[in-house]
């Protein structure tokens, strides 16, 4: 994907269950990283048979027990991710079949301290190839999803402000570059768009997330003027007439223009994007989900694939 990783994550492995379990399969295979792990017999789970996408193998029996049990040990470590922070039900068996084992193991809620910053550090220090992701339900917990997915992505990619274990200094060392970012979160839009007439005959709400790495904001922050930042309100007002323009099919196109519109922004060196759309009544959203960087640093911006995740909560990219 021409990211730096900054870990020796190899796999990812989970049971399949909804929420954080799936959200963990779904962000490693949109971006080719090996999913697997074990499943109960039948493929059980809330909502049925897991669908068979997901590469799991299942175990003899059908007790959600024996899953946690085996996805533990044949892993290098465990990621426990909910929101509440206390850990109950499966979650906390999973954390405690993990000290049983002696295998290292983190618990992620809504109230940790930079918490993809956590899981860096946790994938280094214990040098996890293999991670066992466990946590709560969508039931329970309908943006637990969210919280893995984002937790991922920033902690995996270099593309997020990368971990530092020293005090910060009034400017980056010789060779390195700063990565100072501008984020845009929840911005409503309305477009004509969807694969039938009948969704391209009238506005529908869309929301649209957006983080831009713009390198060095010293500048800006010592003279306090707008030209040495990106003007936000003027981007929002490009995006929002740029989503108001003649219909589209897909999600992905419009966040692709969107992704162009924004590195035409002669600071911006990478820029991603979620983009939601409201489909269903069965479910809080459907997102597309891309990064865009310059070519070499020119003005052109690069290509990679995009990435489709169901939602159930808006996303506050952090």
């Amino acid at each position: 994907m021409g990211q730096d990783r900054r870990s020796p994550l190899q796999k990812i492995v989970s049971g399949g269950q909804t929420g954080a379990d799936r959200a963990a399969l779904d962000w490693a295979m949109a971006h080719g990283i090996p999913a697997g792990g074990w499943c109960p017999l039948g493929r059980r789970s809330e909502e049925g048979a897991i669908p068979e996408r997901y590469p799991l193998r299942e175990t003899p029996g059908s007790d959600y027990a024996e899953r946690t049990l085996w996805n533990v040990r044949d892993s290098d470590g465990t990621a426990i991710f909910t929101l509440d922070p206390v850990l109950t039900g499966g979650s906390r068996l999973t954390a405690a079949e993990a000290a049983r084992l002696h295998k290292p193991w983190i618990h992620l809620h809504s109230g940790t301290p930079r918490p993809a910053e956590a899981l860096r550090t946790f994938l280094e220090e214990h040098r996890i190839g293999v991670l066992n992701v466990a946590g709560s339900r969508a039931s329970r917990e309908p943006g637990v999803g969210r919280f893995v997915w984002l937790t991922l992505e920033e902690a995996y990619f270099s593309a997020f402000p990368p971990k530092t274990s020293a005090p910060a200094t009034p400017g980056p060392e010789a060779g390195e570059t700063r990565k100072d970012t501008i984020e845009v979160r929840g911005l409503w839009l309305e477009s004509r768009i969807g694969v039938t007439e009948a969704e391209r005959s009238r506005p529908q709400p869309l929301r649209v997330s957006l983080r831009l790495e713009v390198g060095d904001l010293s500048g800006a922050a010592r003279s306090d003027r707008l030209e040495e930042t990106v003007d936000y309100d003027e981007l929002a007002r490009d995006i929002r007439r740029l989503a108001a323009s003649p219909p589209r099919n897909l999600l992905e196109r419009l966040a692709e223009e969107i992704a162009d519109a924004v590195l035409c922004r002669s600071k911006v060196r990478s820029v991603s994007v979620v983009l939601e759309k409201f489909p269903f009544p069965h479910a809080e959203g459907v997102a597309v989900s891309l990064r865009r960087d310059r070519e070499g640093g020119g003005g052109k911006p690069g290509r990679k694939a995009a990435e489709v995740e169901d939602l159930s909560q808006p996303l506050p990219l952090r």
